[in-house]
């Protein structure tokens, strides 16, 4: 990978570099302390764009980070795949040891996610992606500080996206492997059925996130390998749910 372009680090934090093959089409867009933004451009000519980033560790200075997000989600719209340490988690069973993270710093977290129309990609492989590697068992913490993250349009342009969280080599950060998959084409939609939706009236019945759980967990036994896939067995299983039960009982009230 000849082609780069970094940011330095500030002592021993922080420091930013991206990398890419001959051959692929990239334009730097703009980078900061927080992050390096690029458009990528594809043989037939679909532009998609990747930032990666490295969130504020100082929680009186986390907004920086957020505040980037918004930011850059206003220059231009277009697929957009985010990746990187964030330094944060949304929501605190992504940590365990320690103390428990803020909920003011989480929920900051998540609504700069959602102003950007930015979801969480999932990930394979072990959800703690940083250690503090500290030898004494008390004072152990691991958390997801890492992930990847895109908008609806990336999501929709590349539907069979895979995220596994690797094994650390020389780091007590776990790389983030992206493997975006087969894009949305002809070709593909003939391989896919259409996304079914899924019904707030599921959320409250106490089986459904039963069902989810087991459903997701004999998905990943099959071999699954893509968020796209397990999303459809999911709601394949809890459309045939909803047509059993809750097409029953409409049929009893009916009747009544």
């Amino acid at each position: 990978m000849p082609n780069l372009v970094t940011v330095d680090s500030v002592g021993t934090s922080g420091g930013l570099a991206l990398f890419w093959r001959r051959g692929i089409e990239l334009e730097v867009k703009s980078f900061s302390k927080y992050h390096i933004d690029s458009v990528i451009e594809e043989d037939d000519g679909l532009e998609w764009r990747f930032t990666g980033i490295y969130g504020e560790s100082k929680n009186e200075e986390k907004d920086n980070t957020w505040e980037t997000l918004r930011f850059l989600k206003e220059q231009f719209e277009m697929p957009w795949l985010c990746s990187g340490d964030f330094n944060e988690i949304l929501f605190n069973f992504e940590k365990e040891g320690g103390h428990p993270r803020a909920e003011s710093n989480m929920h900051k977290f998540r609504l700069a996610l959602e102003d950007c129309d930015l979801q969480d990609l999932g990930f394979f492989g072990d959800p703690f992606t940083w250690r503090n590697n500290h030898h004494v068992a008390a004072s152990f913490t691991k958390e997801r500080l890492d992930r990847a993250v895109a908008n609806s349009s990336w999501r929709y342009t590349f539907p069979m996206v895979r995220v596994t969280n690797g094994d650390p080599r020389h780091s007590d950060h776990r790389p983030i492997i992206i493997d975006v998959g087969c894009r949305q084409s002809m070709d593909c939609l003939q391989e896919m059925q259409v996304m079914p939706k899924f019904e707030a009236k599921w959320i409250e019945e106490e089986e459904c996130e039963f069902r989810v759980m087991e459903v997701w967990g004999r998905a990943m036994e099959e071999g699954c390998n893509s968020m796209m896939q397990m999303q459809m067995k999911v709601l394949g299983d809890l459309w045939e749910w909803d047509r059993n039960i809750f097409g029953e009982l409409e049929k009893t009230n009916q009747k009544s």
